[in-house]
């Protein structure tokens, strides 16, 4: 019994350390890449139809000659599209320079950009070595028009999954390129910007609001027609009207190409196909961000704690089924998630943790996985020396810090003499007759953002022989795009059975782990099950707690109590139905986040709303010495859209929130008003100690306190995400302000019927 004590204990610590190693170093950020991917072709829509790109493809620059053109070109464009009055006309091309052999070209440019007055331009900011370099439009031609940054934010892998939708140097802010053009008709949009937050660095450079886009569904496109088409009036005008029009490179040679998750024909995209994409997300409103590390981090702990309940619960016999279910519910989760609230949680270390708990169950299976990994260690070196490829691992400066024993026989046998050798001094490669320095290779590679594969190269070796070999040069890029290492591969021509040999071996690999994930389809049923059994096995006996305690108080003349044990009962009532809330609250949050809970939207005037809850909690008040004041200016047959129940429980938890947090002979004010055709505020203000506003942004987030757990005032912290939880199943939200020392309002916006 010791000894099964002991193993659950060891699972658990070693489960615990194994999900917070994961989640904080985020080691399986390729898997979740992979995963994002995926779940971003199931959730991919159409592209819009409001966006026009008009392409400055091949046969444009046949006809109106090498880029760059004159720029009475572009102000002739602009004039052809000013009567079909588009919403915005973005050029995805810089004017950064005067035009001095044709000033008057310049002048023309200009005085289109001033007619059409719906011009976005963009803004480049980059990094040149230490030095950061800022190229802008034309002072003439700024002045016209909106601008905004062209940046592109690349993932790890090299990807390009995100925007940064504002940049700013020094006193100089820039919205990113497709915001600029959505809040020319919707400017509301730049003071409640979404994404992820991002400190600011010492440098002065800094990018904020990083948003991930949802791109589009690679089966359609946006329109697209010619440049050279629409100078030559062979697209109609009115095909522009109340259309965002896109002005780019799309000519492959002149054009960088962008590789992202999604895009039609699976080919890169160009710099105007990215604006796009991003204006698609704001129309669209689905741009998506990480979760915040703090939350990742928690959430992740939390599911890796399920994972290790169930290791410990289960017999072998069914933990596969259990690690299964609760799996693909994780990948649910993550895609609901995804979609409902354009968030991204990454699953990866909490699916590693399921994968690790089937193992880990037993004892022997920990020892026998202990020794396999020894072995795997040992079988990785001996591969990595059985080969008949030579490997080389370099530093950044091109330091020698590896060698395989192939390498060392290439090099006749002989070790680098210092640890510090360059591997410029050992091998040279001549390449078509040309000699090269992998120094200068290594650069290239780096340049190109993938790795070098020359064939049939002649390679010098040491200045005493040459052989002929296949190389490749890999190039280790770290996390923020810098040169970590390179990795050399020399190989003998026709010596690549071992190789295709090793290659196989690791697509073995791969399926076993495939096999290993396709194991852990089935745990979700498991959690519904276990929260369905607490609240009847928890409520039913306090029920008759409560039942009990009642029938006690009750005057009985042929047996009446004694003060102090109706005192004693009336404690006893007490803290039971302050369990059975606790246990409904719970209950309603699982309910909320699995998705079962349900509302019956209906119809409830809202003056009857209103009296119903100043009729409930006006003892309440008075028992605090507190006052409430009702301001109900609007029609009494003004009815809500909304379940009453919930509607009720929304706002007795606003009030019973103001009576708990207000100070000795305070007053609590419950107003409405109209906001908008479709929508009544309600709002109950307190004069509480009021709180801060890194208290505000926590206040709907489940079992946040904000300090009140030092207190005597009693309370879980969920009662507030509750609340939230139900209005936004009303079509509805909430919301909070408030005054450290003066008081706070709370309001809930429910839609009118």
């Amino acid at each position: 019994m010791a000894t099964h004590r002991f193993e659950k204990s060891l699972i658990v610590m070693l489960l615990v350390s194994f999900s917070a190693s994961l989640s904080y170093s985020d080691a399986l950020w390729r898997f979740d890449r992979w995963i994002y991917d995926a779940q971003l072709t199931l959730l991919a829509r159409p592209a819009s139809k409001d966006i026009v790109i008009i392409e400055i493809d091949q046969k444009s620059l046949q006809q109106l000659g090498r880029w760059p053109w004159p720029r009475d070109i572009h102000a002739r464009l602009l004039e052809a599209l000013s009567p079909a009055n588009p919403k915005a006309i973005a050029l995805d091309f810089i004017f950064s320079e005067a035009d001095q052999q044709h000033p008057e070209l310049d002048a023309r440019l200009s005085r289109a950009l001033a007619t059409q007055k719906q011009v976005v331009l963009p803004v480049i900011v980059e990094r040149n070595g230490n030095n950061i370099v800022e190229t802008l439009p034309l002072p003439a031609f700024a002045e016209s028009a909106v601008l905004g940054h062209a940046n592109v934010d690349f993932d790890k892998d090299g990807i390009t999954r995100s925007i940064l939708l504002q940049l700013s140097l020094g006193n100089s802010r820039w919205p990113a390129m497709p915001l600029a053009i959505f809040s020319l008709h919707h400017p509301e949009r730049l003071l409640n910007l979404p994404g992820l937050r991002t400190e600011i660095p010492l440098d002065g450079l800094h990018g904020d609001y990083q948003v991930w886009l949802p791109f589009f569904d690679p089966s359609t496109d946006f329109a697209r027609v010619s440049y050279l088409d629409v100078l030559s009036g062979a697209v109609s005008g009115q095909f522009f009207t109340d259309k965002y029009v896109l002005v780019g490179l799309t000519a492959s040679g002149i054009e960088r190409e962008l590789p992202t998750p999604l895009a039609v024909g699976a080919r890169p995209m160009s710099g105007v196909d990215f604006v796009a994409a991003g204006l698609d997300g704001l129309i669209k409103q689905t741009l998506w961000q990480p979760l915040p590390a703090h939350w990742q981090f928690l959430l992740s702990l939390a599911l890796a704690g399920i994972a290790i309940k169930i290791s410990t619960i289960f017999s072998l016999r069914w933990l596969a089924l259990a690690v299964s279910i609760l799996s693909v519910a994780i990948l649910l989760f993550c895609l609901a998630l995804l979609h409902i609230g354009h968030y991204w949680f990454a699953p990866s270390a909490t699916l590693m943790v399921l994968i690790a708990s089937y193992p880990l169950r037993s004892w022997r299976h920990f020892e026998k996985l202990i020794q396999s990994l020894f072995a795997e260690r040992k079988r990785a070196y001996i591969t990595l020396n059985a080969i008949v490829d030579g490997v080389i691992a370099t530093d950044s400066k091109g330091s020698i810090e590896y060698m395989n024993a192939a390498a060392l026989d290439i090099i006749g046998c002989k070790r680098p003499k210092t640890a510090s050798q360059n591997i410029d001094d050992i091998f040279c490669v001549e390449i078509e007759g040309k000699q090269h320095r992998i120094a200068e290779l290594i650069q290239q590679s780096v340049v190109n953002h993938r790795p070098l594969k020359f064939s049939n190269s002649r390679l010098t070796i040491s200045d005493h022989f040459a052989m002929n070999a296949n190389i490749t040069i890999a190039p280790l890029i770290g996390n923020r795009g810098a040169l970590i290492g390179t990795v050399l591969t020399i190989n003998d021509i026709g010596e690549r059975m071992l190789m295709a040999k090793m290659l196989l071996q690791k697509a073995e690999e791969q399926t076993v782990m495939r096999e290993l994930i396709n194991r852990t389809e089935q745990v979700s049923l498991a959690k519904s099950q276990f929260l369905s059994q607490m609240s009847h096995e928890l409520r039913t006996p306090l029920n008759a707690i409560i039942g009990f305690a009642q029938l006690m108080q009750m005057d009985d003349p042929q047996h009446p109590l004694a003060a102090t044990h109706l005192d004693s009962v009336d404690e006893i009532l007490k803290a039971g139905l302050h369990l059975l809330g606790l246990i409904n609250e719970l209950l309603d949050l699982a309910k909320i986040e699995s998705g079962k809970i349900s509302v019956n939207i209906g119809s409830i005037y809202l003056a009857e709303l209103i009296k119903d809850c100043q009729t409930l909690m006006t003892p309440l008040v008075k028992n605090k010495g507190l006052e409430l004041i009702v301001e109900n200016p609007l029609p009494e047959n003004i009815a809500l859209k909304a379940d009453p129940k919930r509607a009720r429980q929304i706002l007795l938890n606003f009030l019973s929130n103001a009576v708990k947090y207000n100070r000795p002979n305070g007053s609590i004010t419950l107003s409405s008003r109209q906001i908008g055709d479709n929508r009544v505020r309600i709002s109950i203000t307190d004069t509480g100690e009021g709180l801060a506003e890194q208290q505000q942004q926590l206040l709907f987030q489940s079992f946040q306190r904000l300090g009140a757990d030092n207190t005597d005032i009693e309370g879980t912290g969920i009662g507030l995400a509750i609340t939230k939880q139900l209005a936004e199943l009303m079509n509805g939200k909430v919301g909070v302000s408030s005054t450290p020392g003066i008081g706070s309002t709370f309001w809930v916006e429910l839609l009118i019927l």
